[in-house]
């Protein structure tokens, strides 16, 4: 896993996925990306928290929506979210609602799925 993102993800990423938006691999490595960019990811390897209350406090401080995203992860041993985001936004033009959920900023308590609450109870 690598933090590379070149400037074309960026403007893709923004365009197709939503300002705020969280994504999780089903290894439990996680991304946030806030207006297209990059902000941080964890690998709960690394006994890191996860992302997704820090992601979803700020969307709400934002006033934007998070929308999360499951993948796989990439086959590729030198992958970077930059395939990652590649992938989702490959699979949105095909099926533009089949990939992620929405979590909109005035329901904070929105309910969460199992993902996420399986992530949740890792603390």
């Amino acid at each position: 896993m690598t933090g590379n993102v070149d400037e074309r993800a960026v403007l893709t990423s923004h365009h197709f996925l939503g300002q705020c938006f969280h994504i999780t691999l089903n290894n439990g490595v996680e991304a946030f990306y806030l207006n297209g960019e990059f902000i941080t990811d964890a690998d709960p390897a690394d006994g890191v928290v996860s992302l997704l209350a820090l992601s979803r406090s700020i969307a709400r401080a934002s006033g934007c929506e998070l929308k999360c995203y499951v993948l796989p992860e990439p086959d590729d041993e030198e992958w970077a979210w930059n395939d990652v985001v590649d992938a989702i936004v490959q699979r949105r033009q095909s099926s533009p609602e089949s990939l992620h959920s929405t979590l909109a900023p005035e329901h904070p308590t929105a309910p969460r799925g199992l993902l996420a609450r399986l992530l949740a109870s890792r603390k």
